[in-house]
């Protein structure tokens, strides 16, 4: 079905009904000939942009004399393919007489300086035509000249005569390519330093020749850039430095280095690359230092004609002693470290295979498996060119430096996860009459220059999953063009009202497909607002956060406090006759009242269908005796559904404490005592005996735990909240607890064992104190290995790693571990397990609509319907009647209108008939009466 309904629109033809000629697919198929009259039938381009193609995303790698290889191709294609497969448009390499060491390759005859090398050897040309954008380049002339023992004028001549014919060659045979090429050397201390010697200053003569040789070179590059005719490409000079931290020891026997007594020389100089391993692993505030002074030393000659920031990290790696997987967070942290500083131009890993026999320098190792930061090198490149393609599709423009780093930075804070090809999410629909709905979804596709993607909307009265001839009806929506999270919206007409109906949306390219997680359902059963007496409006104007959180439960609360509500105006003593709607006014949306108290305050929990800003509102309805007894969603556990394994409201005195998710209720443990809690009714744990037990709970490898909590001053000792495990650091299962091991520290831990090992994730301390409630939630992704720790809505995780092969399908208790100890001390409300690793936003709005619930959500005044009186002469009487909503309303009557007035109620109470109040008053033609209905 898939190829043949892809095929079908790009061919201009309509799908075949996979169920049979129905009247419910012919009229679907009118609508698709609509839209394929409409709709070009090119096939999709590619999500990319040129502009940001050619952006510089600052990190690559390099390759030198790596030890291995796995093609037939050269070892210098070889590894150029592999660079480009990162995604990166960066390559630095090797161009000179020990090409041929570097990469096992025998130079022809002709090839006998740079000129021909660049041209004539077929690797290297091959390399230097594939679409890399920067080419950093160590260059050395075959006469190799070294002038560290002085500089001859016959040793500048033929350097420069090397160095003027390959810039031209590159200038001429690349014009208008977009490459730029970068002609520079390797660590330049080291050619001071002979034999390595860390210990002494270099010679006045060695220090004199490394500066004429640099301008030298510099000049040849210079006055070809002004001989030859050249677009869109581009030659530089660059030096490299590495013995820094030298220079800056105040040591006078060492501090003579390249970049002090060299660099500021070198007048004309281009660019300057550290190769920066002498202060990899220092503090922040000495790797700012070090960067600072180099760039004091950078000449500024160049500083108006050379683009953007002179200075990059030419080298960079632990290797050695380091294995593979511990080089990632490593590298990962300096990535960080150095896009905080500022713009350096790029951050080049050393490398891509490893030069050195077991010392894994490498990006893909010697077994041809990429180590874990090539994944990093390779995500963190897709990530950054996709954000920069979303900042320049909102803004107009792309990102300067400190923009491109306010985005990029974030990222490293955690492993880089594989990107997500196509990612799908349904809205909630809006129903617009008994006949049709508003149905939206939201496509992310998140790898840049992909295939941009078709989006499908499915929907019938049946859910077909994720096969698309199980679905009723289909609708192409279009061809993504959009880098950001685009929604796609349709009005689904026909609908047959009083009806059930589920919708799904699909999105494809040439890679991959994706359906939206679930089946979304709506029904065109309508609400008719004219039929409840009472209304107001809840807006959620406390939500800013930029995500959309969908199917969001939200606690609303109604007492006399709000203006102009009445217990009085509700036909049900039970609030039965409650309803709420979306923002639409029509569609009801699931509630749950939690306690219900004409006294004082009533609380509900609502599931708002989407939660995604301050301007989202819901409507709350109620006045209506023609619908008195509660709908089956307030009692079915639709609130909490899908998402939640197990909602505890704690307000019951004992057993059975109830599962609003109506799955794992509370049978037994020790009961606690009921106590005033954050939300109504609580429970108060007594320390040393009081439990409950959910049972058995297969949670699955991502799942949060909460609980509103308070804690006793008086605990000393760990605290648990939720555990499936025994006491024992390593025991298998997990436990959230607060405190560490006897003591009142105030931390909250989520400690994960497998019966053998452990690890503990945990807050710094005194993150949850003892002065009144606070919220608490642990969202754990096992497969992962983390978890984050949020107290009062805020992500307070300190470390959060954890084991991967901790069970997950056993007994859970709330308030101890599961041997019977470690119990809770204090009150808790409102505990839940819920399915998936809720995000930071969605623990925030968990907190504030408990915690600051006007905060959160804006009550309008409450508005009431003017009901309208009416009479009707009757056999005999006369019939009084008005609308059924206007529950709280009396009827009122006077003899006269004439001050003072004297309203007294009507003698016969009313009836409700044919959908109407009625009374009947006896007809007396002698005296005057006067009526009226009073709130």
């Amino acid at each position: 079905m898939i190829d043949r309904l892809l095929i079908s629109r790009r061919a201009g033809q309509l799908p075949q009904s996979p169920t049979g000629p129905s009247t419910s697919w012919r009229l679907a198929t009118k609508v698709f000939a609509l839209l394929f009259l409409t709709l070009p039938l090119a096939r999709a381009g590619t999500l990319s942009d040129p502009a940001v193609d050619s952006y510089n995303v600052h990190v690559g790698t390099q390759t030198f004399a790596g030890l291995y290889q796995f093609t037939t191709n050269t070892l210098l294609v070889e590894t150029a393919q592999a660079i480009e497969g990162l995604g990166s448009d960066i390559i630095k390499g090797y161009l000179g007489s020990d090409f041929s060491k570097q990469y096992h390759i025998n130079l022809p005859s002709n090839v006998t300086n740079l000129l021909t090398l660049a041209r004539d050897e077929p690797s290297c040309h091959q390399m230097l035509d594939m679409p890399f954008r920067h080419f950093v380049l160590w260059a050395y002339p075959f006469g190799n000249s070294w002038p560290f023992d002085g500089y001859s004028a016959s040793e500048a001549a033929d350097d420069y005569k090397e160095m003027f014919d390959l810039t031209c060659y590159f200038l001429t045979n690349y014009n208008n390519s977009g490459k730029t090429f970068y002609l520079g050397h390797w660590e330049g201390d080291w050619y001071l330093l002979p034999n390595y010697n860390t210990s002494t200053n270099p010679s006045p003569i060695a220090i004199e020749g490394m500066i004429n040789w640099l301008n030298n070179r510099q000049k040849a590059i210079d006055d070809a850039k002004k001989a030859v005719q050249y677009t869109n490409v581009n030659v530089f000079g660059y030096a490299e430095v590495v013995r820094v931290l030298d220079a800056l020891s105040g040591n006078t026997n060492i501090n003579q280095r390249m970049i002090n007594k060299v660099i500021p020389y070198v007048t004309n100089l281009d660019y300057l690359s550290y190769s920066s391993y002498d202060v990899m692993n220092a503090s922040a505030a000495t790797l700012d230092s070090d960067l600072n002074f180099i760039e004091s030393n950078l000449p500024t000659n160049k500083a108006s004609v050379v683009p953007g920031q002179r200075i990059w990290i030419g080298e960079y790696g632990w290797g050695g002693s380091y294995s593979t997987a511990a080089q990632e967070p490593l590298t990962r942290a300096y990535i960080q470290r150095l896009l905080a500083w500022g713009p350096l131009r790029f951050i080049l890993f050393w490398e891509i295979y490893d030069n050195e026999t077991n010392k894994n320098y490498c990006l893909i190792d010697s077994n041809n498996v990429k180590v874990a930061s090539y994944y990093l090198h390779q995500r963190f490149i897709n990530d950054a060119r996709l954000l920069t393609a979303q900042f320049k599709e909102t803004h107009g423009q792309l990102p300067n430096d400190s923009e491109f780093a306010s985005f990029t930075i974030p990222l490293l804070n955690q492993p880089l996860p594989p990107p997500v090809r196509l990612s799908l999410s349904n809205a909630p629909a809006r129903l617009l009459d008994p006949s049709s709905a508003s149905v939206s979804g939201t496509l992310a596709q998140g790898i840049y220059g992909d295939d941009q993607a078709d989006v499908w909307v499915f929907w019938g009265r049946q859910d077909g999953g994720v096969t698309r001839a199980a679905w009723e009806q289909g609708r192409f929506l279009g061809v993504n063009t959009h880098f950001n999270p685009a929604t796609f919206s349709t009005v689904l007409t026909n609908l047959v009202p009083q009806t059930n109906y589920y919708f799904r949306f699909y999105a494809t390219n040439s890679a991959a497909e994706s359906w939206a997680p679930a089946s979304a359902s709506f029904t065109t059963s309508i609400l008719n607002p004219q039929d409840y007496g009472s209304r107001f409006r809840i807006t959620f104007s406390g939500y800013a956060r930029g995500e959309a959180l969908l199917k969001f439960p939200v606690l609303v609360t109604l007492s006399t406090n709000l203006p102009g509500f009445s217990y009085r105006h509700f036909a049900s003593p039970t609030g039965g006759d409650l309803r709420f709607t979306d923002a639409g006014g029509l569609m009801v949306i699931p509630h749950e009242i939690d306690e219900w108290n004409t006294n004082g305050a009533s609380y509900v929990w609502v599931q708002v269908p989407q939660l995604s800003g301050p301007t989202d509102f819901i409507w709350a309805y109620w006045g209506n005796p023609l619908a008195a007894s509660p709908e089956a969603s307030s009692t079915n556990g639709a609130v909490w559904s899908p998402g939640y394994d197990l909602v505890w409201h704690l307000k019951e005195n004992g057993f059975p404490y109830a599962d609003s998710a109506q799955q794992h209720p509370a049978q037994t443990g020790v009961k606690p005592l009921s106590t005033p809690g954050l939300v109504g009714r609580g429970v108060q744990f007594d320390g040393v005996s009081q439990y409950l037990d959910a049972g058995p709970v297969n949670l699955g490898s991502a799942f949060t735990l909460s609980a509103w909590v308070k804690l006793d001053p008086a605990a000393t000792n760990i605290q648990t909240i939720w555990a499936n495990k025994p006491g024992g650091y390593n025991s298998p299962g997990f436990a959230l607890f607060v405190n560490s091991y006897q003591t009142a520290d105030g931390k909250l831990t989520l400690e994960t064992g497998n019966g053998t090992l452990g690890l503990a994730a945990s807050t710094t301390s005194y993150a949850v104190t003892t002065n009144g409630w606070h919220y608490v939630a642990a969202a754990i992704d096992e497969a992962a290995g983390t978890a984050h720790l949020y107290v009062d809505g805020a992500d307070e995780t300190q470390s959060g790693s954890i084991r991967t092969d901790f069970p997950n399908q056993t007994g859970i208790n709330l308030a101890r571990f599961t041997n019977s100890s470690l119990y809770w001390q204090g009150a808790m409300d409102e505990a839940r397990i819920q399915a998936g690793a809720c995000s930071s936003n969605w623990a925030w709005a968990s907190w504030m609509t408990g915690a600051a619930n006007t905060g959160l959500a804006t009550y309008s005044a409450i508005k009431q319907l003017a009901p309208l009186l009416s009479l009707v002469a009757g056999s005999g009487n006369i019939v009084l009647q008005w609308p059924a909503s206007a529950v709280g309303f009396t009827l009122y009557t006077a003899t006269n209108l004439t001050p003072p007035l004297n309203w007294m109620p009507a003698p016969i109470q009313p009836v409700l008939s044919n959908n109407q109040w009625q009374t009947q008053i006896p007809a007396d033609t002698n005296v005057s009466a006067f009526f009226r209905l009073q709130e």
